[in-house]
């Protein structure tokens, strides 16, 4: 019974990441109905995984669920991410103070931070190295991951929660036509900065970091303003 679980949930995720895949290389448009029938159909897949899957792109914030709408592929505003990503600045400013006692005291905690950066820029310099759309969406997960990382450190499930909700990551992949080589970089280096501060216990100059690198993505994504994305 239990492998019988594990099977049904390793398809529904298997279903999401085609789904994600499909939604940021825009073969399914912003606002398109999603429908468990068409995607049964071809995904080859019965309604539970597809359902699952679906509710899996809810939580990340690619995919809205609209009462007596059904699912679609959500719609991406300026004026939203802004509002998320200075939501984001909050929180994770009020989780520096954490993140930087745990940088004193914890071994296991340093590893981590150090692995996501590590993989941060290994991702990131791929897609230095070939800038495309495929090697774009490749960044936000590594790139959400260690900054969750960080967030984690206060311990408070109700901010936890609060920061997962916002979804500050999930409308990255709509500026791969506005960024570069040159400003991946940039991003880069921001992130070893930030890392670079916390791991001297810099508690202001970890916070200064984090403050630079959220703004900076708010000036990247400013070029998109339009009614949607």
């Amino acid at each position: 019974m239990e492998s019988s679980s594990q099977a049904a949930k390793l398809l529904a995720d298997e279903i999401a990441r085609k789904i994600q895949d499909k939604i940021q290389n825009q073969q399914y448009a912003p606002g398109q109905r999603l429908t468990v029938r068409k995607l049964c159909e071809e995904f080859g897949a019965s309604e539970t995984p597809i359902k699952q899957a679906l509710n899996q792109l809810v939580t990340t914030g690619l995919v809205v669920s609209i009462p007596k709408c059904g699912m679609r592929v959500r719609k991406f505003t300026f004026e939203e991410m802004k509002e998320n990503w200075e939501a984001r600045l909050m929180i994770e400013q009020f989780c520096a103070a954490s993140a930087v006692e745990a940088a004193r005291r914890d071994d296991a905690f340093v590893a981590r931070v150090q692995a996501h950066l590590q993989e941060v820029n290994h991702v990131y310099q791929c897609c230095i190295d070939e800038f495309d759309q495929a090697n774009f969406n490749l960044l936000l997960a590594p790139d959400r991951s260690l900054h969750t990382e960080l967030v984690a450190c206060c311990k408070n499930r109700q901010i936890i929660q609060m920061y997962n909700r916002l979804n500050a990551h999930s409308g990255m992949f709509v500026g791969y036509d506005f960024y570069s080589e040159e400003i991946l970089y940039e991003v880069m280096e921001q992130h070893s900065q930030l890392v670079d501060r916390l791991l001297l216990c810099d508690l202001e100059g970890f916070q200064k970091a984090i403050q630079t690198h959220i703004y900076s993505t708010i000036r990247i994504y400013r070029a998109l303003q339009r009614p949607s994305l």
